[in-house]
């Protein structure tokens, strides 16, 4: 989970072998995103939790966000539904500029 105005991001492991690998790696060799370097340490928190029902595998999303970083051309909406659209009917498209432009694409 994504926390940009924190500059910090969750992520779950499904092992404490795999988080363990990520921290010790991630102690010993300088890792760097976007130029930064990177620091991984253990939460005080065992799960990422969302103001969804991600944890129940028979919930769904219908929405779906874009995040698109150094655009070459004008993102519009039109765009988006034309990309968006072959892979089911779109209902709705909202575009927001945060972080780059991100885009919100509900379906059915």
């Amino acid at each position: 989970m994504m926390m940009p105005f924190k500059r910090q991001a969750l992520v779950e492991f499904d092992s404490l072998d795999s988080a363990e690998h990520c921290v010790t790696c991630g102690g010993s060799e300088p890792i760097f995103i976007a130029n930064q370097q990177a620091f991984f340490n253990f939460s005080t928190s065992q799960r990422i939790t969302r103001p969804t029902n991600a944890d129940d595998p028979t919930s769904k999303n219908k929405v779906l966000l874009l995040s698109i970083q150094n655009p070459l051309y004008p993102i519009s909406t039109d765009v988006l539904y034309s990309v968006c659209n072959p892979m089911g009917n779109v209902l709705r498209i909202v575009i927001f500029k945060r972080n780059g432009i991100q885009a919100m694409v509900e379906y059915p």
